[in-house]
């Protein structure tokens, strides 16, 4: 029987320290009792030893049995058993040594029984299990589980999460206690925001109806949900592990990975689509996003920023007192069959699409101005009105065009990085309400430069950014920012000095998409 040495008591329940927590964000990870819950991490910051305290403490949140033991039963799981040798087991046998006696290799099965002082015996079951070729059903099947931990979790396939799910909270048994706590545990680096994790685990959409989750909450427990776990960065001051790593681990690793690779494996920033490069570099998605969904400030207007087209988008957003722009809201609509694909409205129903999603959201709020692409000023094909009238019409207030000359992009681009990098006191210029998930999800990383690849094997960024399912909702951000710009607030118009200033220098930028002069 294994000892576990240290144990302290929090809030009159006993928790178990196999190891020292390697930092806050792992510690509050090991203690989450969410039914199911995510640590995402650059390299080296702990994530496994913190899955390890965690299995140990799910452990400990069990009933007794009649013999006064805990048990659980988990299974971790990975793409294939290389993987899981090299990156899971090698460290689990490192802190609970198999013998003979505890473990059998045909099955991959270690169980072990730890004597916790001061608080009892606790038994786990570790299955490690693989994919291979097989599919996650097969693997899956027949399994009775209290936990199930998806390693890496962002190279496996969601139907892992699916098949695996229902298999948990079926172990210990009624003579044995019963299932007190059960869940599902993640780990993984920050994933390319087009990777399913991003919309499961990160943004925490479980995609069911709010009565069902009603249901399903009284059935479990108020627990039923999702909960992410962010750690700092490998390079920032609050990096956690960082006393078990060799120095300088970060500044070597980063010898021979590409810029996207740094992003997501040294500094947790979430990975680019097809690897484009962020056209918000200065974008903190910790400290840009609020931490609840934003409610308007009373009294103040909302504003729309409008990107018509086929794939039309909105931006409701408000500007505080002190110059503060804050995005309260999207819309962005998508064919019923397909939760990813843009659905193609015309003007005069997204113009009620619009309205009816403002009167439900905010149905006491006034409408401010409306500004949107001058493009959308332009012919027309119903009833001879402009996109723009059409729009107007159906949604009942008239539409501005934005108010840069030209609509050039330069302009527009630099007028969102001042909100971006000109903080209000200690808030951001720029804070948008989480509820903005596909806004958000361009920020990081979906709306993006592309590199095109010269005959000479070279390459460079392309002046624009990618016209992608993200480039719409972010060309309303930018004419609603604009629109704010023009009308003029103390934070905004330190991005005009300072455009003043470096016109006045008259110094050389270059011609490249960073330097300004791109129209």
């Amino acid at each position: 029987m294994t000892a576990i040495d240290d144990l302290d008591e929090a809030a009159g329940e006993a928790r178990a320290v196999t190891m020292l927590p390697v930092g806050p964000v792992a510690d509050r990870f090991r203690r989450d009792r969410t039914f199911i819950s995510t640590i995402m991490g650059p390299y080296g910051s702990g994530k496994t030893t913190s899955c390890f305290q965690k299995i140990v403490n799910a452990a400990m949140w069990q009933n007794a049995g009649p013999d006064g033991i805990r048990r659980c039963r988990v299974c971790v799981i990975r793409a294939t058993y290389s993987q899981l040798e090299t990156n899971v087991m090698a460290d689990w046998f490192a802190w609970f040594p198999k013998t003979k006696a505890n473990y059998n290799g045909e099955t991959k099965t270690h169980r072990l029984l730890i004597d916790i002082p001061n608080f009892g015996a606790v038994e786990i079951e570790m299955l490690f299990r693989a994919l291979g070729d097989l599919k996650a059903e097969q693997v899956f099947k027949g399994m009775a589980l209290t936990l199930l931990w998806l390693n890496e979790v962002d190279t496996l396939d969601m139907q892992v999460l699916k098949y695996g799910l229902p298999r948990v909270g079926r172990y210990p048994m009624a003579k044995d206690g019963g299932c007190a706590w059960s869940g599902i545990i993640a780990d993984m680096n920050a994933p390319d925001v087009d990777n399913w994790t991003y919309d499961l685990l990160v943004e925490k959409r479980l995609d069911i109806p709010p009565e069902q989750l009603t249901l399903l909450r009284e059935a479990y427990g108020p627990l039923f949900g999702i909960e992410f776990h962010r750690q700092p960065g490998g390079r920032t001051p609050e990096a956690e592990n960082i006393d078990n790593l060799p120095k300088g681990y970060y500044d070597r690793m980063m010898i021979g990975m590409s810029d996207n690779e740094v992003r997501r494996f040294v500094d947790n920033e979430f990975g680019a689509v097809n690897n484009g490069q962020p056209v918000y570099p200065e974008f903190n998605d910790r400290f840009h996003v609020a931490a609840e969904a934003l409610k308007p400030i009373p009294g103040v207007p909302i504003s729309l920023g409008v990107d018509g087209g086929s794939t039309p988008a909105i931006l409701f957003g408000q500007q505080a007192d002190d110059g503060q722009v804050r995005v309260i809201g999207e819309l962005v609509v998508f064919n019923a069959d397909d939760s990813k694909s843009l659905a193609k409205l015309g003007p005069t129903s997204f113009g009620r699409e619009a309205r009816a999603f403002m009167d439900a959201q905010w149905p006491r709020a006034r409408v401010g101005e409306v500004w949107g692409d001058p493009a959308m000023f332009y012919g027309g094909d119903e009833e001879d009105l402009s996109w723009a009238q059409a729009f107007g019409r159906a949604f009942g207030q008239r539409v501005k065009p934005s108010p840069v000359k030209g609509n050039r992009l330069t302009p527009r681009l630099e007028a969102v990085r001042g909100c971006l990098t000109r903080n209000v006191g200690s808030k951001p210029g720029l804070l948008v309400s989480p509820a903005c998930r596909h806004f958000r999800r361009g920020f990081n990383n979906g709306y993006v430069i592309q590199r095109t690849k010269l005959s000479s094997g070279g390459g460079r960024w392309r002046d624009e950014p990618e016209k992608n399912d993200f480039s719409h909702v972010h060309d309303a951000g930018q004419y609603l920012i604009c629109g704010f710009k023009k009308r003029g607030n103390p934070t905004l118009d330190m991005d005009a000095r300072h455009d003043r200033r470096k016109a006045r220098s008259k110094v050389e930028y270059g011609q490249g998409y960073f330097s300004g002069s791109v129209r």
